[in-house]
């Protein structure tokens, strides 16, 4: 009982609090309310929503999966859920592995065997429209992205932490209704440059008889 008053109070003082910094905002530049934010319905986003799959490669590998997209938090934010399989892992990449980040040839097999999970959170700044992303990877890599969208195209930065290192731009480019391209460039902290280029196709729903 204890635990859900202390929940309750943290939640109320947050409110008081956005609310207290609206009120102030309100009245000194006479901004308009983010306190209640609508729902994200931009047509990019709406046009995200649902099940992808493919398959892409890089400098160093190939690779195969698929990502779920839906709208989360009250539709404040794009929550992506992505799964891949490692079908390949160049000599290059395996003679980075073990050099860079030491890992040995057990590590680099129980990586090849096992799934590749991350999950990536996205929403639209309300003052700026700047698009703010975070990622979390199941090598325990997190990055902060932020970007804006050009028309078919979506281009974020992002800044690697964590079991993570360096710099990244990807792109995002819509080229149908059911298919899109991405290519990103990674900027490693000894000045390397690693690409990966991925194309996904939107997974047709079936209907069971």
């Amino acid at each position: 009982m204890k635990k859900i008053f202390i929940i309750l109070l943290v939640v109320t003082v947050s409110m008081a609090s956005c609310a207290k910094i609206q009120k102030k905002e309100i009245v000194e530049e006479s901004a308009p309310s983010v306190f209640l934010p609508k729902p994200i319905d931009d047509d990019w986003s709406k046009w995200l929503v649902g099940e992808w799959e493919g398959s892409g490669e890089s400098n160093a590998g190939k690779g195969k999966g698929w990502v779920q997209i839906e709208l989360g938090l009250n539709g404040q934010f794009l929550i992506m859920k992505g799964e891949a399989e490692i079908t390949q892992v160049t000599a290059e990449q395996k003679k980075y592995l073990k050099e860079t980040l030491h890992a040995s040839d057990e590590d680099i097999e129980k990586f090849l065997s096992s799934s590749f999970k991350s999950v990536e959170i996205h929403t639209i700044d309300p003052k700026t429209g700047e698009i703010i992303g975070y990622l979390f990877d199941s090598l325990r890599c997190i990055a902060k992205g932020t970007g804006n969208r050009y028309g078919n195209k979506e281009i974020m930065k992002w800044e690697w932490s964590g079991s993570g290192q360096g710099t990244s731009t990807r792109i995002t480019e819509k080229v149908g209704d059911n298919k899109l391209i991405m290519i990103e460039k990674y900027t490693l902290p000894d000045g390397s440059i690693m690409e990966d280029k991925g194309e996904m196709t939107r997974k047709k729903l079936t209907t069971e008889k």
